[in-house]
Formats: C-alpha cells, sequence, structure tokens
C-alpha cells in the first residue's frame, strides 16, 4: 500500500519541530515532507514555497497547515484544485484581520503595533507571542515549558525581516473569496480558547467550503491543540484518514 505524501506547513515564527508530537503517529500513516518560513524574502514567497515543493512531489498531496501555514494550503487547494487530495487545518483562518464583513480577525492595528514590538526586542516579543498561543488549561499542564525547551533545542531560528514579512502576509492574504473553488475534503482542528485565531474562523471556512469537511473545536485547548491535545488531534486524524489507500 503507498502511503499518501502529507505536507505539514508551521505558523508564523514557527519551524518543523513544532510538530514533533504527532509525527511518530502520522508517519505510520503518511510520508511526511515539512516547509519552514526562516529567510522569506517578501509575502508572495510563502506561496511560492509551497508551490515549488508541490512540483518537487509525483503524486497526490495532502497538505497539513498550521495558523499562517493555513493560508498558503487554502491557497493552494483553491488555486491547483486537482493537485490537493485533502487538508488538515489546525487554527484554522482565510484571513487573518478583521474588517467589516469578516469579525473573526485581529484589528490590523494590533499587528502594526506587534512590528514595532518585534523591531524593537525579538526575542520579548516572540515569547510573548510563544505565551499567548496556550490557554490557561495548557499552562497548568506544563505544556508552555515543554514547548520551550523545544524551541531552545531545536528551533534554528528566523530573521527580522523574515519574521517581518510574515506578519505583512497575515495582514494582506485573504482567501476567503476562494473556498469555493476547494474540491479537497477537508479537516478542520481549533481550541475553543484559541486567542491568536478565534475558532470562528475555522467555523467560517467550515460553511464556506462547498465539499464535505468535519470541524472539531477542542474544549480548553489553545493555538497549539496538536501540541497540548495531541492523542486526541492524532485519533481524529487517523479517523479522518481512514480508507485513504482505497479512495485517494
Amino acid at each position: 500500500m503507498i502511503r499518501p505524501h502529507l505536507l505539514m506547513l508551521p505558523g508564523w515564527g514557527m519551524e518543523s519541530h513544532v510538530f514533533s508530537p504527532l509525527i511518530q503517529t502520522l508517519s505510520k500513516t503518511f510520508h511526511l515532507s515539512f516547509l519552514d518560513w526562516r529567510g522569506v524574502k517578501n509575502e508572495s514567497e510563502f506561496k511560492e514555497r509551497v508551490n515549488n515543493k508541490l512540483d518537487s512531489i509525483h503524486e497526490p498531496v495532502w497538505l497539513l497547515g498550521w495558523s499562517l501555514g493555513s493560508l498558503p494550503a487554502l491557497d493552494m487547494a483553491s488555486t491547483y484544485p486537482n493537485k490537493i487530495s485533502r487538508l488538515i487545518l489546525f487554527g484554522g483562518m482565510s484571513r487573518f484581520t478583521s474588517n467589516e464583513q469578516y469579525p473573526y480577525g485581529f484589528n490590523p492595528i494590533v499587528v502594526k503595533q506587534m512590528k514595532k514590538q518585534l523591531q524593537r526586542n525579538k526575542e520579548k516579543t516572540l515569547t510573548h507571542f510563544y505565551k499567548e498561543m496556550f490557554s490557561k488549561t495548557d499552562k497548568g499542564k506544563n505544556d508552555f515549558h515543554q514547548f520551550m525547551n523545544l524551541v531552545h533545542d531545536h528551533f534554528l531560528g528566523d530573521d527580522l525581516e523574515s519574521l517581518m514579512n510574515g506578519l505583512d502576509y497575515l495582514m494582506n492574504a485573504d482567501v476567503s473569496m476562494k473556498l469555493s473553488k476547494i474540491k479537497a475534503k477537508c479537516l478542520l482542528i481549533h481550541g475553543q480558547d484559541d486567542e491568536i485565531c478565534l475558532h470562528e474562523a475555522s467555523t467560517f471556512i467550515h460553511k464556506k467550503l462547498q465539499v464535505e469537511s468535519e470541524i472539531y473545536i477542542l474544549k480548553e485547548a489553545g493555538h497549539m491543540p496538536f501540541f497540548t491535545e495531541t492523542e486526541k488531534c492524532a485519533q481524529i486524524i487517523s479517523r479522518f484518514s481512514e480508507g485513504i489507500h482505497h479512495h485517494d
């Protein structure tokens, strides 16, 4: 049996090691590939990196996008619907900032403030952002400290220009009008207490998709359910992927 190819796309300021809690389980079902966003020179590079990676894979591909990674995942699935077999989104969004039509995002002013803070003190800003990813319940379980150890031991770190480009991408990217073009069946997993990306952002995607999709809002989980609720997430993905060797 051929294992399907799963390409995993992390969030802003994150690297592929962030997915390490899931790797052992997922590798039993999938052939895994990873992208990171280090050294990004402009906003268009997020989609370009995914596109280039897809061009090097000569088989149907599943995309797993978390947070920022959900934007190029949805973009690619809508632009090249026949290239993508299925989508898995953690903390998914079709845009990050809010406007009159879309109230489920951050005020753009907050992102601009974060850019200023990043320029003043990159490490302090990143650490604050990392803390915000964890709900009160997550922090009570020591998950934040485990994550910070992972960052310390495995993250290579990104440069300021690249991180700034990532924030610009989050401010400007909008795939909300493209969702109806997606043909890939989609799995959405979101923490109910996610303060980085509201769980209503996933519900919005779920409602707009014209194809079959499943959504799970995990109680008391924050922005990293795959890290803090690993077993539960692995079970959900396993159920979602049942029968893939026969159908995809």
